[in-house]
């Protein structure tokens, strides 16, 4: 995880703005709270939530049309509203990102729609098993 960390937060910086890359960014940055280091591996990185709300921003934040980017950025925000910010506008955020995932994209995302994804593929293939999108 941290080499494609480190790799695409390079490219990041030097305006890699590829779609599949940014969102493969915004959840490891994440990773970098989301998990402890003994999990993924990733040594503490201090500009992570700094980076994250940078790719964030680039997809639209909340406004943006982009159903995946919603569903995954929604979910983190669910998960630790209190590391992006002010607690109570990142819990409501999430919501309003749920529904407006599922504005785009009614049936939401399955498995598949992750699969074969590298980690970020694997993590939130995962969640749609567990937790799948309610309507």
């Amino acid at each position: 995880m941290e080499e494609d960390y480190r790799q695409l937060r390079e490219g990041w910086l030097a305006g890699d703005r590829d779609r599949e890359h940014a969102l493969h960014l915004l959840f490891l940055a994440w990773m970098h709270w989301a998990d402890p280091s003994f999990v993924t591996g990733m040594p503490d990185d201090a500009r992570a939530v700094e980076l994250w709300h940078e790719v964030f921003a680039h997809f639209g934040g909340e406004h943006s049309s982009d159903a995946e980017f919603l569903h995954v950025a929604g979910l983190m925000a669910h998960l630790f509203p209190w590391v992006l910010g002010d607690e109570p506008a990142w819990a409501a955020a999430a919501e309003h990102m749920k529904a407006r995932s599922l504005q785009f994209r009614p049936e939401g995302f399955t498995p598949d729609s992750f699969e074969g994804r590298g980690d970020f593929g694997d993590y939130f293939a995962h969640q749609a098993r567990v937790a799948p999108t309610h309507r």
